[in-house]
């Protein structure tokens, strides 16, 4: 299963050997946006590099794909953005993904992001919205510096993942 990472504004990465467990226990492509830049790939070492030049001072999405809906591809990894709404997503949907995307993209294009669209990213009409498909997944949106983390999150080292599954790869 996918792992969101959430790095706020004014704290440090996670450090190298979590990001890189992360990875191996997400293979399937990488992403992670901050308010100035953002960056998909299907290569950690790429991914690694890019995510170096991530400042202190910005929060931070990144997200470790485990493919379950869409092929793996660069344009299926997360955060999906529309505008200057970043949406990254774990777990799965029940959603009928469109063509060859994947069931988070489909929920943001054709549920969420037409809620934060019409009534803003702290809206209770996104809430609603959310608890409608959210079941036991997590969801992490980002509009400029403004973050909002939906469902269980576990806070470690100043940072928030979605879930700790990783772990088993610092060790092995």
């Amino acid at each position: 299963m996918c792992v969101i990472v959430y790095k706020p504004k004014g704290e440090f990465m996670p450090d190298g050997r979590i990001i890189e467990a992360c990875a191996r226990a997400n293979r399937d492509g990488f992403g992670f946006c901050t308010p100035s830049k953002s960056y998909k790939t299907l290569s950690f070492r790429k991914f690694k590099t890019e995510l170096e030049n991530v400042r202190f001072d910005e929060p931070c999405i990144m997200h470790f794909r485990l493919a379950t809906h869409g092929s793996v591809k660069k344009s299926n990894c997360h955060p999906f953005n529309i505008g200057d709404t970043w949406f990254a997503h774990n777990g799965i949907l029940s959603v009928e993904p469109m063509r060859d995307k994947t069931d988070s993209e489909t929920a943001f294009v054709r549920y969420l992001y037409p809620n934060i669209e019409q009534y803003g990213l702290f809206s209770q009409e996104l809430d609603r919205a959310v608890y409608n498909i959210i079941e036991g997944s997590r969801f992490a949106f980002m509009q400029g510096e403004d973050v909002r983390l939906f469902g269980d999150f576990v806070e470690m080292c100043g940072c928030y993942f979605s879930n700790l599954r990783f772990r088993y790869y610092l060790y092995f």
